[in-house]
């Protein structure tokens, strides 16, 4: 396991800690301390995860995790709204936007959550071949990492495509049907 996926899979756990850390020291002198660590940690994490964020297949799930609870979220804000009040026009404005938003979070939860979905819940797709070709998707630092692999093109890791790309072995891959992501990989010679 390399240190971005340590860091990736303690994500969840730790944010589960911060939750409960700041429950138990509501009504306590602790309250200071635990508010001032914890958006600390949370903004170390958030920086993390947005420099290093196809660094490994954990933390490309821990996005789509955050994608869903952003969506559900964004979807829940407008539950809780007052009633309304003035002419029937600025009600219907109003209750256009919250339509709107709630439209917004349930899509961006939609889609993330069938992304696991099909990645997590559903039989993966096997790919056997030699790797054709290694790529990035775009110039800028947040592109995808692609490979070809028996004409068939995947996603991959960082430090995944850094071997592809240097060795191009045959391979046997697991591939996410929702991310097109590799999931697993089988080296069959070089």
């Amino acid at each position: 396991m390399t240190t971005a996926e340590f860091i990736a899979a303690c994500f969840w756990p730790f944010i589960a800690i911060a939750v409960f850390a700041l429950l138990k020291a509501r009504d306590t002198e602790a309250l200071g301390f635990v508010v001032k660590i914890v958006p600390v940690l949370v903004l170390a994490y958030v920086v993390l995860g947005i420099l290093y964020d196809k660094s490994s297949i954990i933390a490309v799930n821990d996005v789509h995790i955050g994608l869903v609870i952003l969506g559900l979220i964004t979807a829940g804000s407008q539950l809780r709204q007052p009633p309304l009040y003035g002419s029937w026009r600025d009600k219907a404005k109003a209750f256009a936007s919250m339509i709107l938003i709630v439209l917004l979070g349930s899509g961006l939860a939609w889609y993330a959550g069938r992304m696991l979905f099909l990645d997590h819940l559903t039989s993966r797709i096997v790919i056997e071949g030699q790797v054709d070709r290694a790529w990035r998707s775009g110039g800028s630092r947040k592109a995808d990492y692609l490979v070809r692999i028996a004409n068939q093109t995947v996603k991959v890791a960082a430090p995944l495509y850094e071997r592809l790309e240097k060795f191009r072995p045959a391979v046997r891959v697991e591939v996410g049907r929702g991310s097109n992501y590799v999931y697993d990989i089988e080296y069959l010679a070089n």
